[in-house]
């Protein structure tokens, strides 16, 4: 039963901040959609590489 209800709370969460709604749970926090620019990443051996954009689900508490 637990799994079913956090399969079922996580695919309600994703789908809804995939229409670019935030999903706010009272006393625990929010989740929203945050767009994430391209950026170079370099390594230690001295490659530098191009990170794509990409958009991500970001999880806010209510401290």
């Amino acid at each position: 039963m637990e799994k079913k209800f956090l399969k079922a709370f996580a695919d309600v969460v994703r789908e809804e901040v995939a229409r670019k709604n935030k999903v706010k749970i009272n006393g625990l926090g929010i989740f929203k959609l945050e767009h994430q620019k391209q950026f170079q990443k370099q390594y230690e051996n001295g490659r530098v590489v191009m990170m794509p954009p990409k958009d991500r689900i970001r999880f806010i508490s209510e401290n």
